[in-house]
């Protein structure tokens, strides 16, 4: 099949571009059961243990701007964020990268999100967005977030079908049937990886620096909503 005349070249991808895209952290699915696409986001995919600070931001950058944002066309979509077993250590880009990240998101982008799903969240995941989800996301994305215990309860949204599921995300839902005050981290069991490091409180503090040192002042809660 040949291409039409007017079609351009994709644009060529970095190293550490090419990197996410192999890695398949981001890709679309879909559609939805109002037939938008699905813009799937993996977080446990992340290379962090190669892309860190400046390179993690050009990389994420750039492959959105080449990949993701012209497939979706500034059509209505909604994203499908997998928190399961992220670490921060492993495969997590830092909280500052992320932000700057979303900044950089065009305008039409913003306003073609219809919703974000936010699977397996965490006790510390709950109460880091509960207490600044407003300014980390800004208000119009902030009250697109749903969170969502289990993938089971994707499917009034969307057909998990049209869903790629990677087997340790099933895994995950398995456990938290067994054991559902995983949900809130007050149950850790022995034989499954569970996001309940220490080090992960660290994520407020590296919060709190990217405010201080972006001028802003130190949110109350009241000014989170």
């Amino acid at each position: 099949m040949t291409c039409p005349e007017d079609a351009l070249p994709a644009t060529p991808l970095t190293e550490n571009e090419l990197l996410l895209e192999k890695s398949e952290v981001i890709k679309i699915h879909g559609p939805d059961k109002k037939g938008r696409p699905i813009l799937r986001i993996v977080g446990k995919y992340f290379p962090a243990n190669i892309l860190k600070g400046e390179s993690a931001e050009a990389a994420l950058k750039g492959y959105l701007q080449k990949r993701i944002f012209p497939e979706l066309e500034k059509k209505p979509f909604v994203i499908v964020y997998i928190h399961t077993r992220v670490s921060r250590c492993d495969n997590f880009p830092g909280l500052s990268v992320l932000r700057s990240v979303l900044e950089s998101v065009p305008d039409t982008v913003h306003e073609a999100i219809r919703k974000l799903f936010f699977i397996h969240p965490g006790l510390q995941s709950r109460i880091f967005f509960f207490t600044f989800g407003c300014i980390f996301f800004g208000p119009g994305l902030y009250a697109k977030l749903k969170y969502i215990a289990r993938m089971e309860y994707l499917r009034p949204y969307i057909a998990l079908e049209q869903l790629e599921i990677p087997d340790f995300v099933k895994e995950h839902d398995g456990t938290l049937e067994i054991h559902p005050l995983c949900d809130y981290g007050i149950v850790k069991p022995v034989c499954v990886e569970m996001e309940m490091d220490s080090r992960r409180w660290n994520l407020l503090d590296d919060f709190y620096d990217d405010l201080l040192l972006r001028g802003a002042k130190q949110p109350k809660l009241s000014e989170a909503f």
